[in-house]
């Protein structure tokens, strides 16, 4: 037995001098061009399927049929995506045909993974491969709109992409091109006034004021508010791209579909009266002091929230509290509110304020 440990020793020092030698030497090419051998592209392959098979078992999917998760995911796909694996109507660029491996077609691909597995190698990415995580680990609710794109994915031809990622847009005002192009790939997810937003998850930016947006775009470029879908989206823009698109959305009117649903009443009337009136005994202000509605002289560096859709407002306040959200420097006011609210709360001023208009009183 001794004599057999003492070989074992010796081979398993002999192979790490030998391992030592080819990588000193660099003897091993690591050329893209030649692709991989079929022993390591094998062994990647069987390595990523097992990882992400074994790590995204368990989570919970949420509907993906929900009104307005297409276009939304079509949209982050577009302006992030399709420059490494194409699109219906567009060829994969020929720089990322070159890379190694292959970005894949995803159209064939996607039937290789349930929805938890896209979810998990949309937010981590995957080592070795060039696919890149999302770009902030802290908004996973983000992702599943994409995953709802990449389910209809196989399906999708040319002029049905084309439809949801373009958007038309009202260039009565005489912005340049450039910022009516750029307004354009906003209006994918946020649209424009009197039609809301593709999905509940987006907030609605016409009517908003124009330094509330600037702050808001400059919070996403500088990584202070996080968002995998805006931080990208911000970070080329130069400052006065940001000044003339702020201008833009806020000189577009709004006007919100107010909620009639009559199981609403009591959820609405309880978030008007903690919104004017606030609660003192749980130390939580007045909302409309800062966000409206009313006459009251109010910071243009505060949003409005009349008309946003209830879901958004929602996740907001749960991202204050969970200090996930981030933003400009006013932000950190509404992280003793958040703090403050509970559950029921939150959902109360949600429904109030999807439920009214600016000029309500």
């Amino acid at each position: 037995m001794k004599r057999r440990l003492i070989e074992l020793a010796i081979l398993i020092a002999t192979l790490s001098v030998l391992g030592v030698i080819v990588l000193v030497s660099g003897i091993v090419p690591i050329k893209a061009s030649s692709g991989h051998w079929p022993i390591t592209r094998w062994t990647l392959e069987f390595a990523s399927e097992r990882s992400v098979g074994l790590h995204s078992s368990g989570s919970k999917v949420p509907p993906l049929d929900e009104r307005g998760m297409v276009p939304l995911g079509a949209a982050t796909f577009d302006s992030n995506c399709r420059w490494c694996h194409g699109a219906p109507g567009f060829q994969q660029p020929p720089v990322a045909a070159q890379m190694t491996p292959h970005p894949p077609n995803l159209s064939e691909a996607v039937g290789s993974w349930d929805d938890e597995e896209l979810f998990y190698i949309l937010k981590h990415g995957i080592k070795f491969t060039g696919m890149p995580a999302w770009p902030t680990q802290k908004r996973e609710q983000e992702i599943w709109p994409v995953v709802a794109f990449l389910r209809e994915l196989p399906n999708m031809d040319a002029a049905r992409y084309a439809n949801l990622v373009e958007r038309e847009i009202d260039d009565h005002v005489n912005e340049s091109s450039l910022i009516i192009h750029l307004a354009q790939s906003c209006t994918s997810c946020h649209t424009l006034g009197g039609s809301g937003s593709v999905n509940s998850r987006v907030p609605v930016l016409s009517g908003q004021s124009e330094a509330y947006l600037r702050n808001s775009l400059i919070a996403y470029q500088t990584g202070t508010r996080y968002s995998g879908v805006m931080m990208p989206t911000a970070h080329p823009l130069t400052d006065e791209q940001i000044d003339a698109l702020a201008d833009y959305f806020s000189k577009q009117a709004v006007k919100p579909t107010r909620l009639s649903d009559s199981q609403q009443e009591d959820l609405i009337a309880t978030g008007r009266s903690l919104a004017h009136q606030g609660d003192k005994l749980a130390k939580i202000p007045s909302c409309v002091d800062c966000h409206g509605p009313g006459e009251i002289l109010r910071s243009d560096e505060y949003p409005k929230l009349a008309g946003q859709p209830a879901d958004y407002l929602l996740r907001q306040l749960e991202l204050f509290a969970q200090r996930d959200r981030g933003g400009s420097k006013n932000a950190s006011l509404m992280h003793p509110v958040a703090d403050n609210l509970n559950d029921s709360q939150r959902l109360s001023l949600s429904a109030y304020y999807a439920s009214i208009k600016e000029d309500d009183n």
